[in-house]
């Protein structure tokens, strides 16, 4: 075989190759300094969090933030609004987006995820038809099962700790329903094939309140629960360490400078 014929065998096997390589393969993982896109992924509607304007562009507070943040780092950034929670956290997980906001850090994601450092306190609350409000005695999540209380919950979503550990147990696993999405959960409650829901707080009384169901369901008179603190979530397929540490420094930055707590006023939502 001439050497003609043998550099022309050896590059259809390289082009087979790179064919047959899956695309997150080829492409460049992303580190500092910024040389792509960030893709991301948020709600349309979640207000004050993430939603669309009368200009029909997609705005809030943590749109605004991630803007802000990978501005600062100099990124371009795609935020992409088609994908539930729990296959955001799939396509995190392949590398096919690279970063998601407000996420919680837990054993299993730390396998495919880098965390960056926490900004914010995350707390959950029950929440109930108001004309049940009344009629429920709980005073811990214990007393769910205890009681035989049916408690919806969003698939995906991460409750803290200690449900975690309820979870365990088959005796209160079979008070859980899942839904897909916050209005599942409202009709859920709203015609009695729950009697509560957990919720993000202060999240679910604002989207209570932009749904206009404010009046038909209520946060139960129960102290919210701190359940840990909320992080930028990111793709170890598809993002480097140093991109991590960078984006960790311009966090930093960000809520030593103020910037952080003049997007929480501005959306109603900074801690008292």
């Amino acid at each position: 075989m001439n050497l003609f014929a043998t550099i022309c065998i050896l590059g259809i096997h390289l082009i087979l190759l790179l064919v047959c390589l899956p695309a997150q393969a080829i492409s460049p993982q992303l580190e500092w300094p910024c040389q792509r896109t960030v893709v991301s992924r948020s709600a349309l509607n979640m207000p004050p969090y993430s939603y669309m304007n009368q200009q029909n562009q997609l705005t809030g507070y943590r749109v605004e933030f991630m803007q802000q943040l990978f501005g600062r780092l100099g990124c371009k950034l795609e935020i992409l609004t088609d994908s539930p929670w729990k296959r955001s956290l799939m396509l995190l997980e392949s590398g096919e987006i690279d970063v998601l906001m407000n996420a919680s850090k837990s054993t299993e994601r730390e396998r495919y995820a880098w965390f960056s450092t926490a900004y914010e306190d995350e707390k959950v609350a029950v929440f109930v038809a108001a004309t049940q409000r009344d009629h429920l005695q709980l005073k811990q999540l214990e007393d769910i099962g205890a009681k035989g209380y049916s408690v919806g919950i969003i698939r995906g979503n991460y409750y803290g700790p200690q449900f975690a550990a309820l979870l365990e147990q088959p005796k209160f696993k079979k008070h859980v329903i899942e839904a897909i999405d916050k209005p599942s959960l409202y009709q859920f409650v709203l015609r009695g094939r729950v009697q509560m829901y957990l919720d993000y707080f202060p999240n679910g009384l604002l989207a209570l309140r932009d749904e206009e169901l404010d009046q038909q369901i209520v946060r139960y008179p129960m102290t919210p629960i701190t359940i840990g603190q909320v992080h930028f979530m990111l793709s170890r397929q598809s993002v480097g360490a140093s991109f991590v540490r960078q984006l960790d420094l311009v966090l930093a930055e960000m809520l030593r400078d103020g910037s952080v707590r003049k997007l929480q006023q501005k959306y109603g939502i900074a801690p008292g």
